[in-house]
């Protein structure tokens, strides 16, 4: 295993897999004390113990020791998301720094990862708003320190834009966990000081400044031509463009002050990135959601990769519809995609420069993905974590979906019902935000990985991952058609991740 991967998939994610390993035992001495202790049920082989029986369920059923009636099954339960009960709930997160500097590119970063974790955010952009107002198209005089006229209109919008922000935080009620993203230049220590006045007027909400700072002439030269697209600049001549929106960068950089430690009394809250996630520097940066978009940002970057997706190799409990047993026997399709994975990752590599070039494997811990990556193991790196395992089914884990169907009525329609929140009687059962929350640490690896990565999990899974990385909304996850013997190839990118979905086997070489 490379030195590199070791921090983070290793270290930083190991409280994590810790529980999960912990939930996980804890289900599996329930299940092999219940099979020990109920009359009638003489199976206590090894190979049993994850997998429970249709007549083992009954006898579960009928029982008084049983796991079900142990835990009820009677409602769905939902998932508390980890930290939200004693935190701020409101945050005002002012971004700071020059135009095409990246502020833009780390909102829309800021806003997928809040919004995939349950937290609602919005951004508030003065620009966007300026542009509405026909505006768009001004030239660099507008931006001018001795302008008057111009800069009374931009407080003007500046304040109607936060106004806004902070009437969209209060909509969402006292309890609901909301972030308002103000994206603005917000270059000097006067706007500031105003800012913070005007949030002082607030009694639940407490504001972070996230300074985006880059010298890297390589960045900012991508960053200007990512600029020129914008509708102040449509329908320009592209030297013309460059040289006025140059100028007004000047403009900016005339006021431009940093963000200092004695502002506000010495009390300022703030995040700085460098260079888009080379460097980040915090300061009071406490709570649970500014502590957690500070641990993120440590991990951004913006380099040249992909991130493939992909459900293990077709297993025979796949066949027969069997739920959550951990088997890694295959069918004669299954071993044909192993080796046609294998192969479609060396040619695909031999098409990312730099350090995408390189290949990580991340897999579950389950022998079907371990039976996956046989022969990819053999030439890449793998690491294996049960944080990417499938969603577990509690006391009803090794059952066939058809027989929960026709036993349990009650857990088939509180999962139809709510398939997002809906977890699993017994100990160690998941729902999808359960398992959302369990892949937290997974995500910020695949965001601090220079190398490309292939993810080999289950179904549910891969609805997590790529629902994050596409924004996808929470309660669409657990619908999302995600087939089998298909590899989803993910590049992310300044303006979001793009797609596209690759069939390994033609058309009617495999039966569904």
């Amino acid at each position: 295993m490379s030195e590199d991967v070791i921090p983070v998939v290793l270290y930083s994610i190991s409280a994590a897999a810790l529980l999960y390993v912990i939930r996980t035992r804890r289900h599996e001495i329930l299940v092999r004390k219940s099979s020990l202790d109920l009359k009638g049920s003489a199976d206590s082989s090894p190979s049993r113990v994850r997998g429970v029986s249709a007549d083992h369920i009954v006898a579960l059923e009928k029982s008084d020791k049983g796991a079900l009636i142990e835990h009820p099954r009677r409602q769905a339960l939902k998932t508390d998301f980890v930290g939200f009960s004693t935190m701020q709930r409101k945050l005002i997160l002012v971004m700071v720094g020059l135009p095409a500097r990246g502020k833009s590119y780390i909102v829309k970063m800021l806003i997928r990862y809040l919004t995939w974790t349950g937290i609602s955010a919005k951004v508030f952009n003065v620009g966007d708003f300026r542009r509405k107002l026909g505006l768009s198209g001004v030239d660099k005089s507008f931006f001018e320190a001795n302008n008057a006229e111009a800069q009374k209109t931009r407080e003007s919008m500046a304040a109607q834009v936060l106004d806004e922000a902070y009437e969209w935080l209060s909509a969402g009620g006292e309890d609901e966990p909301r972030v308002a993203l103000f994206d603005a230049t917000n270059t000097t220590r006067a706007r500031r000081a105003t800012l913070l006045t005007r949030n002082r007027q607030e009694t639940n909400a407490t504001l972070l400044f996230v300074e985006s700072i880059c010298d890297d002439e390589e960045i900012l030269h991508r960053n200007y031509s990512m600029k020129l697209q914008n509708n102040d600049y449509k329908g320009m001549d592209p030297a013309v463009a460059l040289a006025d929106f140059m100028q007004r960068v000047k403009a900016y950089e005339a006021v431009y002050e940093e963000l200092g430690d004695d502002e506000d009394d010495g009390n300022i809250s703030y995040i700085k990135v460098y260079n888009v996630g080379r460097k980040v520097v915090t300061r009071n940066t406490t709570g649970y959601i500014p502590s957690q978009i500070a641990f993120y940002l440590q991990n951004i970057h913006i380099e040249p990769r992909k991130i493939w997706l992909t459900r293990h190799a077709e297993s025979l409990d796949q066949v027969n519809n069997i739920l959550g047993r951990d088997s890694g026997d295959l069918t004669d399709a299954g071993r044909q995609y192993c080796l046609m994975l294998t192969r479609f990752i060396k040619a695909q590599q031999e098409k990312v420069m730099g350090t995408g070039h390189e290949v990580l494997i991340l897999a579950g811990t389950q022998q079907v993905h371990h039976a996956t990556i046989e022969h990819l193991q053999l030439i890449y790196p793998c690491v294996s974590t049960p944080l990417l395992n499938e969603l577990r089914g509690g006391d009803l884990d090794g059952i066939d979906r058809t027989q929960l169907k026709a036993l349990f009525p009650e857990v088939w329609e509180g999962r139809m019902h709510d398939k997002l929140n809906y977890r699993y009687p017994g100990a160690g059962g998941e729902s999808y935000a359960d398992v959302i929350q369990r892949i937290r640490p997974i995500i910020v690896e695949l965001e601090r990985q220079r190398r490309s990565v292939l993810v080999v999990s289950h179904l549910a899974v891969q609805r997590c991952l790529y629902g994050y990385f596409m924004g996808t909304a929470m309660s669409e996850i657990p619908y999302l058609d995600l087939p089998k013997h298909v590899v989803i190839e993910l590049t992310p990118g300044p303006f979001g991740t793009t797609e596209k979905a690759i069939p390994l086997f033609e058309r009617g070489d495999l039966t569904e």
